[in-house]
C-alpha cells in the first residue's frame, strides 16, 4: 500500500532501526517510544488489524515476536516486558497495518505511562550495539 508507512519501511523506502527481520516479519524500534527499546513487530504483507490477519500469518509475526523477546533477555538481560496491539481506531490504532509493541520494563523504570519520550531516538545506535546487532 502506498500509503502505509510500515508497507514503505517493508519496501526500503524508508529506513529504520532494524531489531530483526524474517521471512514474514520486522522488528524495529518505534520512532516515538515509551521506554527504551520500545519495538515494534509488524507482517511484511499488509493487514490493517487483527481482524483481518490470517491466522498463519498472525502464527508467522508471532514466532518474531519471541525472537525479540528472547534477544531482549539474552542480551541485555530483560525479564519483564509489555506487549500490546491497538485494533482499531477507538482503541488508539494510529498506524493501520498491523503492528504490536514490544516495551521492556525492568524493576527499576517500569512503565508508568504512556508518554513518548522521542528523545531516546538518539540513544537508538548504541541500543543496537547493546544487541551485537
Amino acid at each position: 500500500m502506498d500509503d502505509c508507512v510500515f508497507c514503505r519501511i517493508i519496501a526500503g523506502e524508508i529506513s529504520c532501526w532494524k531489531v530483526l527481520e524474517t521471512e514474514h516479519a520486522l522488528a524495529f524500534l518505534d520512532l516515538e517510544p515509551i521506554k527504551e527499546y520500545h519495538t515494534l513487530v509488524i507482517p511484511k504483507a499488509h493487514y490493517p488489524d487483527l481482524f483481518s490477519i490470517p491466522e498463519e500469518v498472525l502464527c508467522q509475526t508471532g514466532l518474531a515476536i519471541k525472537q525479540v523477546i528472547r534477544l531482549y533477555q539474552d542480551r541485555l538481560g530483560i525479564q519483564d516486558m509489555h506487549l500490546f496491539n491497538n485494533s482499531g481506531k477507538f482503541a488508539r490504532q494510529t498506524v493501520f497495518h498491523l503492528h504490536f509493541h514490544i516495551v521492556p520494563v525492568t524493576p527499576d523504570k517500569p512503565l508508568t505511562d504512556f508518554k513518548k519520550h522521542p528523545e531516546l531516538v538518539r540513544d537508538y545506535p548504541e541500543m543496537l550495539r547493546a544487541l551485537a546487532l
